[in-house]
């Protein structure tokens, strides 16, 4: 099958490119960015005959099965709506649009067009997600009541993209962090369906002592939020907490993921305790990771377009995660709770 990528940045270089080349029957073909140096620096590397800086001009002159959107959030709509109709399937990153209008758009082009669709969520090809999500599935853990999110960085905010720019980004730590962590939780626990959202963001880094810039440009550059939080109540009467914060503290990071349920609870990284009366037993199974959880989600995607089936990131996962958060910065910006609409 033949593939391209858009956007020669960290992740696309480093996961889409790297990782297509790994696939015996995936013939890379070209690479676009707005940087035609990139691009052809790129395509230098790594042995990729056509170079581009204009996405449309990539897909007009090419037959592809498979391109991968590496770019800031804002293109992800148009070019991913442009690459399936030019009849390829498309693999986009994180966050999947700046609105959830626009992800219903790009899910309705790939509807239309009657093509595969995913999301390079490498949390997906973890094994303790895997394993968890089959434990709950499975009655485990009973009817799940609350989940707790955690994300972040410890005092670095990621200046190698765009993330600080929110015209470019369209948000900071929510949309580029702690989508990971809420995908992966909300596909753990089956995908509920959100019907209101509250939050609250924050800029720290423009109040700090000393702030280190690690963006190219001044302070007055950071535009999007360093920290966010919100809770999200799901229509089976369940809730979802998140806090994610790129400027945490050094001490010892706290769980990840916490899911609460009638028969016990559990944990990412990883821990499942059953109770029963006052006992509490840990049933948490021996598992090994696969060496590269981003190949295993690229690969999914590939297998899924060769095998005419659905990937492993439904349409309806996407939509909640980014209706989630978007909930949450209307919450923040409304200053009230904000109802999700399904």
């Amino acid at each position: 099958m033949k593939a391209a990528v858009i956007g020669c940045g960290i992740q696309g270089r480093g996961g889409h490119i790297v990782n297509y080349n790994k696939m015996n029957d995936i013939d890379l073909v070209a690479v676009c960015d707005a940087n035609f140096d990139k691009a052809q620096a790129v395509a230098k590397e790594f042995y990729i005959p056509n170079a581009y800086s204009d996405h449309r001009e990539l897909l007009d002159k090419h037959d592809l099965d498979l391109v991968s959107i590496c770019t800031p959030h804002v293109f992800h709509r148009n070019q991913t709506i442009d690459a399936f109709e030019a009849g390829a399937n498309v693999i986009c990153e994180k966050a999947l649009a700046i609105s959830s209008t626009e992800a219903i758009e790009m899910i309705e082009a790939c509807k239309r067009n009657k093509k595969k669709m995913s999301m390079g969520l490498q949390n997906r090809g973890s094994a303790e997600g895997n394993a968890l999500k089959q434990f709950i599935k499975e009655g485990g853990l009973g009817k799940i009541y609350y989940t707790r999110v955690v994300s972040g960085h410890v005092m670095n905010i990621p200046g190698y993209s765009v993330f600080h720019n929110k015209s470019l980004s369209g948000g900071g730590v929510l949309y580029s962090t702690a989508v990971h962590s809420l995908d992966l939780a909300n596909w753990i626990i089956g995908n509920p369906t959100p019907v209101t959202a509250t939050g609250t963001i924050y800029q720290k880094t423009h109040h700090m002592k000393k702030p280190e810039i690690s963006w190219k440009g001044v302070l007055e550059d950071f535009e999007t939020e360093d920290f966010a939080a919100g809770y999200i109540r799901f229509k089976n009467n369940s809730g979802l907490s998140i806090e994610s914060n790129w400027l945490t503290h050094p001490w010892k990071m706290r769980p990840k993921i916490e899911i609460l349920g009638d028969y016990g609870s559990a944990e990412i990284p990883l821990r499942i305790y059953t109770d029963q009366g006052n006992q509490v037993f840990e049933r948490t199974p021996k598992i090994t990771e696969p060496e590269n959880p981003f190949f295993e989600v690229l690969k999914d995607f590939v297998d899924a377009v060769r095998d005419n089936r659905t990937p492993i990131v439904k349409f309806s996962q996407m939509l909640h995660v980014q209706q989630m958060m978007e909930g949450i910065y209307k919450s923040a910006e409304t200053g009230k709770e904000v109802l999700i609409k399904n």
